[in-house]
């Protein structure tokens, strides 16, 4: 019997016509699976909060408002809310979920009861170093889970070079094959430097991301003027990089829309929500995002929901915070046809508010099931066992030793050298300079005076490279951090005033196949690991978030006033932000885009 009739407007956002069930229990002829009453529901399409019941069959909305008698009958769930707030599942437009340091599976368990329903997530850390059989996998995995993927494919992939070394790249007919999934939205991350080169290869993505009906997602810092029109100009849809009330404003002039970043490293919501509190922009462009959050964030803090209260505290209407999490990114995305909102025909994916300023979520309806009940997750998460492609992924040429980790300089007392400017609000850094003495034939680091050593060391045993310089802001003084968690090549990435130290942090990373780890006095004190692809932890999110507080809190204690300095850390390698970034092939000028010599010029006083 023919119980579906689809009108495919694109392959990832369709409207079902005549789902036979849905139009009868509409109609009050058959019995809903679940019937939700007594709520106040926030109708994100008119900004209006009204009393009605909404009806669910089959994972979809069946009706709203005043349900026909029929609507219930002996198979029904009746869910009575008591007059709570009802909002569509929250969706997080631009996420790299590997940044929480979970498995997607954990993952899902983390955010669901914030009331998050959807992802938005390119999976580009997976496939950078297990290519697209770690996507494919992340694929296996999210399958059955109540948190849907909406997959963002990657606009672009390294291949091996100059600037950096990775352990997999995508090709174009790779992107092309993902595009072209079920489970691909769009294009994520489209560079800026590809379309001002008007790269034949960007132009085909773009034009093919059309044909298909998906998104454009961008990635422009810093785009001003010129620039930002041909950008614009040239299809995409979205960009998640400002950082200020001036660049969001510019953007959103043009016709960008502009998600509003609030991540572990990087706090950009507030000065982006100028716009819309100051400037009184129309906020329909506006979205709230989270880039990279990891698991102690949204442990402590929360996920959408947390940008919802930072919102509406700072002056926010209510209603228009929730439109920034739901319909504002489905629309973004090109989804709206499937969810976003709560009104007929759409996803059944339901959050329960208990306060609409506050965005206490009680309950959480996903794909048309129960998962949150009184705040606490009430599915069983599947077990799930990741392929070969995703494990021992790190491998180092040799045992590190102390001077590995440092810049030898013999024959000289100092050295003038390029310094990293670190921040634990922004992903940015500044382009410093400082002078050096140089002790036993190396360059020191000078602890005092907030100057370390950073080294990144290539770890999918292709070449053995080390970039190495200097960077401020860490403020430690002693040890030293290290991580294989590093945008957008993962590399093993070293912090610390202590080139013994350093040394014996990497070495326990390589042991471990991927950590966090903080050493002191040739020891390891503190350590998380990371087994699947150098990026993942297999603890649960509790057991992991909590040997993560206490790494945060002994590097504290120690003179980081970082708020996530092993994420800040994660960033100091991406080579696509200005101004600095460091690879395993060296010190990276993002603006001239090229390694360059740390070192300025040595001096000789003697």
């Amino acid at each position: 019997m023919l119980r579906y009739f689809l009108v495919v407007f694109s392959q990832n956002d369709y409207i079902m016509f005549m789902n036979k069930r849905i139009i009868d229990v509409a109609l009050g002829k058959l019995p809903a699976d679940l019937v939700i009453r007594n709520g106040k529901l926030v109708n994100v399409i008119t900004r209006e909060i009204y009393k009605a019941d909404v009806a669910i069959a089959d994972g979809l909305i069946a009706a709203v408002g005043e349900l026909e008698p029929g609507t219930i009958g002996p198979i029904t769930k009746i869910v009575d809310t008591g007059g709570k707030f009802l909002a569509p599942g929250f969706i997080d437009a631009h996420i790299h979920f590997e940044s929480s340091m979970l498995a997607f599976s954990e993952f899902a368990r983390a955010v669901l009861p914030r009331g998050t329903t959807a992802v938005a997530s390119d999976l580009m850390e997976i496939a950078i170093v297990s290519g697209l059989e770690g996507i494919k996998e992340i694929f296996r995995e999210a399958e059955g889970l109540p948190l849907t993927l909406l997959h963002t494919v990657p606009s672009f992939m390294s291949e091996e070079g100059e600037m950096q070394t990775i352990g997999a790249a995508l090709y174009p007919q790779l992107i092309e094959e993902l595009l072209r999934k079920p489970q691909a939205v769009g294009l994520a991350e489209v560079m800026v430097e590809p379309i001002l080169a008007k790269s034949a290869e960007s132009d085909a993505m773009l034009k093919l991301a059309a044909e298909l009906g998906k998104t454009a997602e961008g990635h422009a810092p810093e785009l001003y003027g010129a620039q930002l029109n041909a950008y614009s100009g040239a299809g995409v849809r979205s960009d998640h990089e400002s950082t200020n009330r001036a660049e969001a404003l510019e953007k959103a002039r043009h016709g960008i829309r502009v998600q509003m970043r609030e991540g572990s490293a990087a706090a950009d919501l507030l000065p982006c929500l100028d716009i819309i509190t100051r400037d009184h922009v129309d906020p329909r462009y506006c979205s709230m995002v989270s880039d990279d959050i990891d698991m102690l964030h949204i442990f402590e803090k929360g996920h959408l929901d947390h940008k919802v209260r930072m919102a509406v505290s700072n002056g926010l209407d209510p209603v228009t915070a929730i439109q920034m999490i739901t319909i504002n990114p489905a629309e973004s995305l090109k989804v709206d046809g499937t969810r976003g909102s709560i009104t007929p025909g759409k996803a059944a994916d339901i959050v329960l508010l208990s306060s609409l300023e506050q965005c206490t979520v009680e309950s959480v309806i996903a794909k048309g099931k129960i998962v949150v009940e009184q705040r606490k997750t009430v599915f069983n998460k599947p077990s799930f066992k990741y392929a070969a492609c995703m494990l021992n992924t790190v491998h180092l040429k040799k045992p590190l030793v102390a001077a590995d980790m440092v810049i030898p300089a013999s024959g000289a007392s100092k050295a003038k050298v390029h310094l990293i400017g670190a921040k634990g609000t922004t992903l940015l850094t500044d382009r410093l300079e400082a002078e050096l003495p140089v002790v036993n034939g190396v360059i020191a680091a000078d602890a005092k005076r907030d100057i370390l050593h950073i080294a990144c060391v290539e770890r999918y045993g292709k070449n053995g490279g080390i970039g190495r310089s200097f960077i401020t802001g860490f403020g430690l003084k002693s040890g030293a951090i290290a991580t294989s968690v590093g945008h957008d090549h993962h590399n093993i990435t070293v912090v610390g005033s202590d080139a013994n130290d350093m040394a014996v942090a990497v070495n326990r990373i390589a042991a471990l196949n991927g950590a966090l780890v903080l050493a002191e006095t040739g020891k390891v004190i503190y350590e998380l690991p990371l087994p699947v692809c150098g990026l993942l932890c297999d603890m649960d999110f509790e057991k992991s978030s909590a040997v993560l507080a206490a790494m945060q809190a002994e590097l504290r204690a120690r003179g980081c006033d970082m708020a996530s300095p092993f994420m800040t850390l994660a960033f100091i390698t991406l080579i696509f932000i200005p101004a600095f970034g460091i690879s395993d092939r060296g010190l990276v000028d993002v603006q001239a885009f090229k390694v360059i010599d740390p070192v300025i010029s040595l001096i000789n006083e003697q």
